[in-house]
Order: structure tokens, then sequence, then C-alpha cells
């Protein structure tokens, strides 16, 4: 039976994509066959898509056309880029998004925006991952805020019955670490917010994606981590 782990962010653009790839290429390298899922996407008029990227990372696995069952040109929530296309994004696709995928090993999901930013005018993302019945790897990126955001977004998962397996901090920018970097540099504050979110959160693995890196550090064992995925 596959297993699926959902990949969300305190918001967006802060690494999610790149932390779903790497946890792909690292179960895929483990001998597993992997799919990567986009339930829906918005701004895909550039030249590479997360979903691209997704199925490149699952060793170009299944369909690319499955990957992303819905998607919308303009760069903007999905819900207002399907009604710049006079659309609507379909709930009853989101639901049926791992279908296609059923006979894989691990499924990497990843979500569009925050936790609770909204896929579709009556589904946020936290609906979805409850639905599909996915634990949560929350993602935020290295830089200012990024104890608070985490925080606030790992207690409100919990907060609606979601379970929490991870956290990843991901570096989306060189930190130019050096000897001397001040205590308000973006190295300093990179190792400071990963020290602090393992102190508040020792019940959960905490590990991070260095730039540009193609492995989380510390190792996690993903497939371990996912949950079993009942027929949809």
């Amino acid at each position: 039976m596959a297993r699926g782990i959902f990949i969300s962010g305190t918001d967006t653009d802060v690494g999610k994509t790149a932390v779903a790839t790497a946890i792909l290429r690292q179960a895929v390298a483990a001998g597993l066959a992997c799919r990567g899922c986009k339930p829906v996407a918005s701004g895909v008029g550039h030249a590479e898509t997360d979903a691209g990227r997704l199925w490149l990372a699952a060793g170009k696995a299944g369909s690319p056309e499955d990957v992303c069952p819905q998607s919308f040109q303009a760069a903007i929530a999905p819900t207002q880029a399907a009604a710049a296309e006079g659309r609507q994004v379909d709930d009853k696709l989101l639901r049926t998004c791992l279908t296609p995928h059923s006979d894989a090993d691990l499924i990497v999901v990843e979500g569009a925006g925050g936790l609770f930013s909204p896929l579709s005018d009556v589904t946020r993302n936290a609906d979805l991952a409850r639905d599909l019945g996915l634990p949560v790897v929350v993602v935020d990126s290295v830089r200012l805020g990024a104890i608070g955001r985490t925080l606030a977004t790992v207690t409100a998962a919990r907060a609606v019955g979601l379970h929490v397996a991870a956290v990843v901090l991901s570096v989306t920018e060189p930190l130019e670490e050096t000897s001397t970097s001040p205590p308000d540099s973006r190295a300093a504050i990179a190792h400071a917010s990963l020290a602090e979110l393992r102190r508040w959160l020792p019940d959960l693995p905490v590990s991070w994606l260095a730039y540009r890196a193609d492995e989380i550090e510390p190792k996690m064992d993903w497939y371990a981590l996912a949950a079993a995925i009942e027929a949809q």
C-alpha cells in the first residue's frame, strides 16, 4: 500500500518545492518507487514549474500530467487564478489527486501557499491534508521570524487535528557564513532558529535543507514518517 506525506509551508515561497524534491530524491536513491503530486498550481506560465521539478525528482515516474491535475496561468492564489480564466478549482479532483499514483511506495504531496491558504472556495491546504489522511511536514525559510511562524503553524495544524511529522527549515538564499558573522546575520539567524525550534519542539524531528543542497540534514526515514493511504 502506498504511503504519503503532505508538504506545506508557513507561507508562500518558503522552499516547499526544494524540500519536496529533496525528499523524493532521497527516497528514490533508497530504492522506493516514488511519485510527486501537486493537487493544484497557479503561475504555470513560468519556464520551470513545481510539478515539473517533482516529476524529475521522482525519476520521471508516471505521467507528468498526473502530477498536477489542475493548473492555472496567473501567479496568484489558485481560486483567483482560476477565476481569471473563467474556471473554478475542482474540489473532487483535489481529493482524487492520489489515484493515479496508487502503485507507488511513497507519494510526496506539495500544497500551494501556507497550510491555511485556500486551494478552492471551500478547501484549504489543511483541509486537503486531513481529507487525504496525510501527515504534514511544515516548511519555513531561514529568515527572521522563522521560529514564531513555524511554532504558530505547528500549533494551528495540531489544533485542527493534523499530525505533524517533521519540520524542515529551507535555506532559500546564500547565507555567506563566516567566523565573524554578527548575531543579526542570516547565518546566525539560521543556526539560532534551528536550535530554538528543536528546543521548543522536542517531540518533532527538525532538520534543514541548505541552499541548493540535494539532501536534508540530518537524514530522516520519510517512508516511516508517512501514513498509509486508503483507497480513494
